[in-house]
């Protein structure tokens, strides 16, 4: 993480979804090998014989390994899977953005600037309320946003992004409001890029409407 960090940023959080998301994977591992255990017993102790007699002796043992592979791909296919997923995926809170980096063999990376950011909403679910997680989205006022979804503690993290943007250095911005000043941080007023720098003139000259009469 250190690697991504600009000069002078900060991490301020760097957390995983809510554990919560693996409860569900936990309860049909759990079932899968329960079930897996009692049918290979049960075919091991020859009592498949009984109900088919049709079959050659000493077949059960055999038969036993079916719900062995049965259950390990099960495994597999879905609470392993969503296991690797969640330790995948990370959610960074800087002093200056927020990203969303997935790693592993097909890597992804989102992030956005909190000098962009123009609303901070929160939602949750009956079971993510009582986890204390949720879903956080984080929209410029245009069509760039980004969505953090089971964040944990989602009501502290919304508010320490908001600390984040009311700290931010005045003469942070980036370009993209529609009448061309710099979108400052939520519920302050744009800022005009030219006023923001004196070290920059305006290119086209002084206004004369500006100019006294």
């Amino acid at each position: 993480m250190r690697k991504l960090l600009v000069p002078g940023e900060q991490v301020i959080v760097d957390t995983r979804r809510h554990g919560s998301v693996l409860v569900l994977p936990a309860l049909v591992a759990v079932l899968v090998c329960g079930g897996v255990a009692f049918a290979a017993g049960w075919l091991t102790r020859g009592r498949l014989d009984a109900l088919l007699p049709w079959l050659p002796p000493g077949t059960g043992p055999w038969l036993a390994l079916a719900p062995t592979a049965l259950g390990a791909w099960i495994v597999v296919a879905y609470p392993l899977r969503r296991l690797i997923a969640w330790g995948r995926l990370r959610y960074t809170l800087t002093s200056q953005r927020v990203l969303r980096r997935e790693r592993g063999l097909r890597r992804s990376e989102r992030e956005l600037p909190l000098a962009m950011v123009r609303d901070v909403a929160v939602h949750q679910s009956v079971l993510q309320s009582l986890a204390r997680s949720g879903t956080i989205t984080l929209t410029t006022g245009q069509a760039a946003s980004l969505r953090l979804d089971d964040v944990p503690e989602v009501r502290s993290f919304r508010q320490l992004v908001l600390d984040a943007i009311d700290e931010l250095p005045a003469g942070v911005g980036f370009p993209g409001a529609d009448d061309g000043a710099w979108p400052g941080p939520a519920g302050a007023a744009p800022r005009d890029p030219w006023q923001q720098d004196p070290r920059r003139q305006d290119p086209w000259g002084p206004d004369p409407r500006r100019q006294d009469s």
